[in-house]
């Protein structure tokens, strides 16, 4: 199996507003890369939040008590952003929260956890939330593609995040659609048939993200090729997640 994986270059700055699909397909033309039936591709959530106009003013937000508490275990984040990841997580208790030290991680409604809810800050008075629903997000660029380019293309959609254990981040799958999350491999050991699910979404998220870079690149895209897989209009994020860690 050979993989490649192609950042698409020269994708404008995103507004509130954009047809992400399509300026996608635009970037992909005038980079003369021309789609196949199964490639995967990988977009930055940023870029898909944006389009989507999930950008909020911290004028804006009122800390809870609860935001406040959790602030003074953790000083150096703002407890306005704190209130949002609360917010995000659907319980106003915050007990969705988990704190140690300098992190905090987030169970989001989807069954995620994220380093701070996946809120990433563009300055001092504004933040990008993410996508109300990846998945779906996933599905309207790659429904996008195909009335474009009549390829049916999987497409994940990928976030920064980071672990407690090391340092920096790494880049995860927060939505798909056509590509399966999961890689299920079954063996036979002493008789018994075993399955073992590998995420690949996560996995092409990371690989994708050796081209994305953090911040500044401008190659929120990428497409990754030879990855074998049946595409599955039913497929979701979900598909991998442990949900009932959520409950």
């Amino acid at each position: 199996m050979q993989i490649n994986v192609d950042g698409i270059d020269n994708i404008p700055i995103i507004k509130p507003g954009d047809d992400l699909g399509n300026i996608i397909c635009e970037a992909l033309t005038n980079n003369n890369i021309q789609l196949l039936d199964n490639d995967v591709l990988c977009v930055a959530s940023k870029i898909v939040s944006i389009s989507e106009n999930r950008i909020v003013n911290l004028n804006g937000i009122i800390p809870s008590e609860k935001a406040l508490e959790i602030h003074d275990r953790v000083l150096r984040k703002d407890s306005r952003i704190i209130q949002l990841m609360i917010d995000e997580s659907g319980d106003l208790s915050g007990s969705k929260l988990d704190v140690s030290d300098n992190y905090i991680g987030c169970w989001l409604k989807s069954g995620l956890k994220l380093t701070s809810a996946g809120i990433d800050k563009i300055d001092e008075n504004y933040v990008v939330l993410l996508p109300n629903d990846s998945n779906l997000s996933a599905k309207q660029i790659a429904n996008t593609l195909f009335l474009r380019f009549k390829k049916k293309v999987g497409v994940v959609i990928t976030d920064s995040d980071g672990r407690e254990d090391k340092v920096g981040a790494t880049q995860v799958a927060i939505g798909v659609y056509g590509v399966p999350p999961l890689r299920n491999t079954v063996y036979f050991n002493n008789g018994k048939k075993k399955i073992i699910s590998e995420t690949i979404c996560d996995m092409m998220a990371a690989t994708a993200g050796l081209i994305m870079g953090q911040r500044g690149k401008n190659i929120p895209a990428v497409i990754i090729r030879g990855y074998n897989y049946t595409f599955d209009t039913h497929a979701k994020i979900e598909d991998a997640l442990c949900i009932n860690k959520n409950e």
